[in-house]
């Protein structure tokens, strides 16, 4: 439509199905726009339809015009007319057909329009330089760009410079108004079979996108930017958008921290609206999404700054399945930081496990970490070590368990078995040799039973029981199951309180646990199982703290120890209170008697075996022994044997060149014998750096996985019954968020909604979005209608 007599060609509907038709009214205004020069088009078509290397008059009488509509009637006599005109002049004579047209007296409306500005050189040269698309030459390339002003191309293809420099609306924006990608790209290719068909497809497509609504705005944009640049003025008319979509990203952010329902978000918008504040991301489904962006930006930002600070780390895994019974697995980093004085812990994802195979577990963990940026390279260089329960799987004994692959892809990390799993197995080993603790957990498994599988009997007893032992009484559970020593001194702990209560409501209801209460040898091993389970518990909870490590952790294990062979060799704390209890009021009630039917407890053997076991579970690592305390302890000075330390010390050397392949960070020897020879003269002296930095690799070394025992428990908050419809990704998300993002008051969701803008999401003003359910109210008014 912009090439004179090439309009004439646009007029008509283009054959095929690559062209699209176009419309009565864009041919009435194609008609109108040649009406306005009919001289100048005529010449121009007349250049334009002929080869580079032909002269127009030439060439002319070879063409074929295509019929056209008669709404078009007056254009097609003005070129047949011309056509006779021009096929006389050919057949009388051709090489005078310059002069043949201006000696014409009826043709001068032709020549008027013969005066063109000669294009500057700069263009002449752009246009020579560009690759143009296979159906345009050079003059028609230079006609278009002249009257197209946005229009360019780049590699034959078209694009609009305009929509390229704005790219977005901004508060402009409006439904089925978008910004054309294929326009903003240069992507924009003719289509059809043959010349004539691409040329009006490249027309039509350039008409229809300078008609638009959206590149009128961005023109609009443009007018509007003459004294701003684009991007603040984009910046500028977004501000309102972007606060509105703050407000949104706080209230999801608040519901996901305090583990509430995403679709409790529409009634917190409903909520802000009658507040005076409107928006439309208002939905669950925006809800998920503005989730899944956050977590995504959340974890883009916090792993790419380890990755750059190039931070050693260790990995912490462990499986569970949520309540909808699916197998997931947890993965954790535990990293050290140059920020943080002590190492880090970090959630990286929860992974659904379609196997539980070494093989499947193995790829998941190192896909999973690839995904968030920790190269095989970074790994090898980086990982020190791996953490996990002592399962099989895992950790088990089998050439195909987790721990082996990644010693094959990652060599000299330190595999470590989960310490309070390991000290759990070391009390179950203990108690499984000893036959006659059986009758002690089959007493606890009854109570268990009876007062948690029926809530008749529960409320019987908490009847006879005083408010103060109530609570005691429903804590009793399983003891020495799968579960921590911490719970199993929970459950002894309720029977030594509730003894007397017990007794008296046993005995109305179920005598052959009264009898057992009255046996003394059962009061005792009672007693001895709760000074054996204190140590396991304050052991168990101290390796827990976070601030714990793998130094800290070995001399917790000995001191137990110690305290157990103390206990074999005296009485508890518990077992001294015995006969003091016996003879109080409280215990009047019970007639205690021997029964040689239930043996006591083989005191010195269960504390002999619980020593031994814990020896061989904590003590020694089967993977590398004490040997890797000792390199270690190069690091603490207090745990050196003085009387064979020197300056230099040659022994701590040749030490210290395995400790470095072990941490994977070069400790410099001037600065550990600058550390040796300081502590040989006095205590307190200060550490030099390499020496502080090999200190914080080793404790980044996790000596369990309760990290990951606490995001199952998060997990479980979150997939409730309920919500047991949720995708396993969706709750990785919503942990991600809980355990890794700030406070409400303190985080900024300005960054997260720009990049969610920048992905090319809705904002909170705009309109095109799904909009919430209406809900309806039956005679919801008619009683406040009453008069």
């Amino acid at each position: 439509m912009g090439d004179p007599g090439s309009e004439m060609i646009e007029s008509v509907p283009p054959a095929g199905p690559e062209a699209s038709e176009a419309t009565t009214d864009e041919n009435e205004d194609d008609i109108q726009f040649v009406s306005e020069g009919p001289s100048k088009c005529v010449l121009e078509y007349n250049y334009l339809v002929c080869s580079d290397n032909e002269k127009p008059s030439t060439c002319h009488n070879d063409i074929l015009f295509p019929k056209m509509p008669k709404r078009q009637g007056d254009f097609l006599r003005f070129l047949n007319v011309k056509k006779v005109k021009t096929d006389t002049e050919s057949s009388n004579n051709k090489s005078q057909c310059e002069l043949s047209k201006s000696k014409e007296p009826n043709f001068k409306y032709v020549e008027q329009p013969i005066t063109e500005e000669n294009p500057s050189c700069s263009s002449k040269e752009e246009t020579d330089n560009l690759v143009l698309p296979d159906c345009w030459n050079e003059k028609q390339a230079l006609m278009f760009t002249e009257q197209y002003k946005w229009l360019e191309i780049k590699e034959g293809k078209l694009g609009c410079k305009d929509c390229s420099a704005v790219r977005h609306l901004g508060s402009k924006a409006e439904k089925h108004v978008h910004v054309s990608k294929e326009w903003i790209a240069y992507l924009v290719t003719p289509n059809g079979s043959n010349k004539t068909t691409r040329q009006a497809s490249l027309r039509k497509k350039i008409r229809e996108h300078d008609v638009s609504k959206a590149h009128g705005k961005i023109q609009d944009l443009l007018k509007e930017s003459i004294n701003d640049s684009i991007s603040n003025l984009v910046h500028k008319q977004n501000n309102k958008n972007i606060d509105a979509t703050v407000k949104v990203f706080n209230t999801v952010y608040s519901l996901v921290k305090h583990n509430r329902p995403l679709s409790d978000i529409e009634g917190a918008v409903e909520l802000q609206e009658k507040n005076g504040e409107v928006n439309c991301l208002n939905t669950r489904y925006s809800a998920t999404r503005i989730a899944e962006h956050i977590a995504k930006e959340m974890k883009m930002k916090i792993f790419k700054n380890i990755i750059e600070e190039n931070a050693k780390i260790c990995i912490i895994i462990d499986e569970a399945s949520t309540v909808s019974k699916k197998s997931t697995l947890v993965i954790y980093l535990q990293c050290t930081v140059h920020s943080a004085p002590t190492p880090v812990m970090l959630f990286v994802a929860l992974k659904e496990l379609m196997s539980t195979t070494a093989e499947y577990i193995f790829n998941t963990v190192l896909s999973t970490l690839n995904d968030c940026g920790f190269t095989d390279e970074y790994l090898k260089a980086n990982l020190i070590a791996f953490c996990s329960d002592g399962a099989n799987t895992v950790l088990g004994k089998k050439k195909s368990r987790v721990a082996t692959k990644l010693l094959e892809n990652f060599p000299k990390i330190i595999i470590w078995n989960c310490l309070n799993y390991r000290l759990h197995l070391s009390l179950d080993d203990s108690i499984s040799e000893i036959k006659q603790v059986n009758h002690f957990k089959l007493f606890l498994d009854k109570i268990y039973s009876i007062y948690h599988q029926s809530n008749k009997n529960q409320n019987k007893l908490l009847e006879t029981v005083a408010k103060d032992l109530e609570i005691e009484i429903i804590k009793i559970g399983r003891v020495m199951g799968p579960r921590w020593a911490a719970c199993s001194l929970q459950a002894a702990t309720a029977v030594w309180h509730a003894y007397p209560v017990l007794y008296m409501h046993f005995s109305n209801s179920h005598s052959g646990l009264a009898k057992r209460l009255a046996n003394i040898n059962f009061l005792q091993d009672l007693a001895l199982m709760i000074d054996i389970l204190e140590e396991f518990s304050l052991l168990s909870t101290a390796l827990q703290s976070r601030s714990t490590n793998i130094q800290k952790a070995q001399k917790l294990i000995k001191r137990t120890i110690r305290a157990l062979e103390n206990l074999k060799i005296g009485t508890g704390k518990h077992e001294s209170q015995i006969e003091g209890l016996i003879k109080s009021d409280k215990f009047k009630d019970i007639p205690f008697n021997k029964n040689n039917k239930f043996n006591a407890l083989p005191r010195s053997m269960l504390l002999e075996n619980i020593i031994e076991h814990m020896h061989l579970r904590l003590v020694s690592d089967r993977n590398h022994n004490e040997s890797i305390f000792d390199y270690f302890d190069l690091l603490e000075s207090s745990a050196w044997p003085y009387e064979e330390v020197t300056s230099p010390w040659i022994a701590g050397e040749k030490k210290l060149f395995h400790l470095c392949e072990i941490l994977k960070y070069e400790i410099d020897l001037s600065d550990f014998r600058e550390f040796v020879n300081n502590n040989i003269k006095s205590n307190n002296v200060s550490i030099p750096t390499t020496i502080q930095k090999a200190k914080k690799i080793v404790n980044t070394i996790a000596i369990n996985n309760a990290e990951a025992e606490r995001g199952f428990n998060l997990m479980n908050i979150i997939c409730t019954r309920v919500r047991n419809s949720l995708t396993i990704d969706h709750i990785s998300d919503l942990m991600t968020i809980n355990l890794l993002g700030k406070e409400l008051t303190d985080w900024d969701a300005t960054p997260f909604v720009k990049s969610w803008s920048n992905c090319n999401h809705r904002l909170a003003t705009d309109t095109r979005v799904r909009q919430k359910s209406t809900k309806t109210y039956e005679n919801q008014l008619a009683i406040w209608n009453l008069q």
